[in-house]
């Protein structure tokens, strides 16, 4: 290498470094001066994953389903707080934002710190946040950014990446698109003679049919919630489904920080289910369960099947699958999940 060569690489390698260290020197002053401003703005989830660990050694990671309550409730407690109140002598964590899922769950427990007291993670597990639907809802934006801002990376680069919006901004014909194209993805099978292979094609079929299972001609608004059922619960679980890799990345996670793992698998409305779409819905949605448990007790976690805990009338929202309950539907969960804590005790 000639001497004029190896001066040009000196230069540009000093040219580099002076760009390294300006850098680092804007990232410092950033994180000092507008950080946590931009973090009270955008991440609601990051003081939550820190201030709500402080003195518990369970912490709680639900949706709305663990603070929604029906009109007539007199208890209004969260699911959390029961389970606190059956477990006399421990404290039970609240990290609850709604919508969330098992990659926000990840990204909130990640934050969590290192000198926290946390033994138990409960982690909820929502049957409807596998499918298309809820993979690409309309609140994923707002939930990507705020997980942006909680990636492991300097301040100033994540605050650059949301500048330069690198986060999903669908339009809705953009994302009902998404949403159908992953129902035709999303194949099943069941272990009889069935003539659909997707919620796609059994959500079609259903609405031009415009009877039940059973032949009964019901309202256009039962119909309605039937396709409903279907769009949400007509899949097949497999190691490729985003959410299992994320309960994946959160089974070792909680390996590294020696946390102990309870997989909470919400109630849906089966009697619903069963009513308006038949047998064949809820065969799909107890093999879904079984996968679970399948994939994840032999690592380690606890998996509390709450899918049948909760009957049709402590479901409160009626014109939309939700997991929304009232007073008795909460306490039901709520019971379950104390009473395998105990028994693993």
């Amino acid at each position: 290498m000639t001497e004029e060569k190896r001066h040009i690489i000196k230069k540009i390698l000093l040219k580099l470094l002076m760009l390294v260290l300006l850098l680092g020197v804007l990232d410092i002053v950033y994180y000092f001066t507008l950080y946590q401003k931009d973090i009270d703005e955008n991440c609601s989830l990051m003081e939550l994953s820190q201030r709500a660990t402080e003195g518990v050694d369970i912490v709680y990671l639900g949706e709305s389903s663990n603070f929604s309550c029906a009109k007539t409730d007199t208890d209004r407690r969260y699911i959390c707080m029961m389970i606190e109140d059956l477990l006399p002598g421990h404290h039970v964590g609240n990290l609850t934002k709604g919508a969330c899922h098992a990659g926000v769950y990840y990204d909130i427990m990640r934050n969590i710190p290192r000198k926290s007291d946390v033994k138990t993670v409960i982690v909820t597990v929502n049957m409807r946040s596998f499918t298309s639907e809820w993979i690409y809802s309309n609140l994923e934006t707002a939930l990507r950014k705020e997980r942006i801002m909680m990636k492991r990376a300097p301040a100033l680069y994540r605050r650059l990446l949301l500048d330069f919006k690198v986060y999903p901004v669908w339009t809705e014909e953009e994302r009902s698109a998404l949403i159908i194209d992953g129902f035709e993805k999303q194949t099943f099978t069941l272990p009889h003679s069935f003539p659909y292979h997707n919620a796609n094609e059994w959500d079609h079929a259903f609405a031009q049919n415009g009877t039940l299972h059973n032949g009964v001609h019901p309202s256009e608004d039962s119909i309605a919630l039937a396709c409903h059922h279907i769009k949400h619960f007509a899949c097949q679980l497999d190691e490729n489904n985003p959410r299992i890799k994320d309960f994946d990345n959160i089974v070792k996670l909680c390996k590294r920080r020696g946390w102990h793992p309870v997989f909470n698998i919400l109630a849906e409305n089966v009697d619903q289910i069963d009513t308006l779409c038949g047998p064949d819905l809820m065969v799909l949605l107890e093999q879904n369960v079984q996968y679970i448990k399948d994939r994840y007790e032999p690592q380690g976690v606890m998996v509390v099947n709450n899918l049948r805990a909760v009957r049709d009338c402590d479901f409160s929202d009626r014109d939309f699958p939700t997991e929304h309950y009232s007073q008795t539907g909460r306490l039901a969960i709520a019971k379950n999940v104390a009473a395998a804590l105990r028994r693993k005790k």
